[in-house]
């Protein structure tokens, strides 16, 4: 018999907490416990990595804002076939924009989660919200892929 708990990576006693806490959150377990914690990880808490690259969660962002464009585009593409690009790309912008982005990133309680070192009140915090979800929608997609 085949023993399939073999497969199963064990979750270290240190993160058994972001890990409950992404189950409620997504409604999946991660995969990858440490590619989810690296989409929390503000730029001001970044730490080297033994190659000497700086563990943030900003090329995650980069790869969420364009997971998130091209599904919102696709939805909006298949829910309005008679409109034109304008009205598609006005109503993109309305849906993905800093403060919706961050407004949602708190009420799914991904501020919690947020690794920093920078106090909230600064300017540099604006959108450290709505950049971890973008993050985490990167993540995600590592993690799962596209049409998972």
């Amino acid at each position: 018999m085949l023993d399939f708990f073999r497969f199963i990576k064990p979750i270290p006693k240190n993160k058994k907490e972001i890990y409950k806490s992404l189950i409620c959150i997504l409604g999946f377990s991660p995969k990858d416990i440490d590619l989810y914690e690296m989409a929390f990880t503000h730029k001001s808490a970044s730490c080297k990595n033994t190659k000497g690259h700086y563990i943030n969660n900003e090329r995650l962002e980069f790869l969420g804002d364009s997971i998130l464009d091209s599904i919102i585009a696709d939805y909006l593409f298949r829910k309005f076939p008679n409109k034109d690009e304008g009205f598609l790309t006005k109503m993109r912008s309305r849906i993905v924009n800093r403060d919706f982005l961050d407004e949602l990133a708190i009420i799914i309680g991904i501020d919690k989660l947020i690794i920093s070192h920078i106090y909230q009140t600064n300017n540099q915090s604006k959108h450290i919200y709505g950049n971890a979800l973008e993050a985490l929608i990167g993540a995600i997609y590592i993690d799962r892929g596209f049409n998972y």
